[in-house]
């Protein structure tokens, strides 16, 4: 399971002066991907996963990751309205780029 982020904006030069705000960001972005994670691996037990919390483009860093995957599994948001993509650049580039399957599952 890969979370893809980039610090805030208003972080500005400070991560750069500090590298210790760019670790403690990093640190609560996989500690939240890991509480995430936590109630689907007690369910499913058998199931083999990986997280990985990366600071980069998200659709980079998930056809990356799927070199070595079985599956690829992308949420995508539910649109309401009849016209305009369906799909995000995300969803799109990993149809487009990733070896392996991808599945495309809309969030409720």
């Amino acid at each position: 399971m890969v979370h893809s982020w980039s610090p805030s904006p208003a972080y500005g030069y400070a991560a750069i002066l500090d590298p210790g705000v760019g670790s403690g960001l990093g640190r609560r972005a996989a500690e939240g991907l890991a509480d995430m994670v936590r109630p689907w691996r007690q369910k499913f037990p058998a199931v083999r996963v990986t997280e990985r919390a990366v600071v980069g483009p998200a659709a980079a860093e998930l056809v990356d990751a799927s070199r070595s995957a079985g599956r690829l599994i992308v949420g995508r948001r539910s649109r309401r309205s009849p016209v305009g993509p369906h799909l995000g650049h995300v969803a799109h580039a990993a149809i487009h780029h990733s070896p392996a399957p991808v599945a495309v599952v809309p969030f409720e």
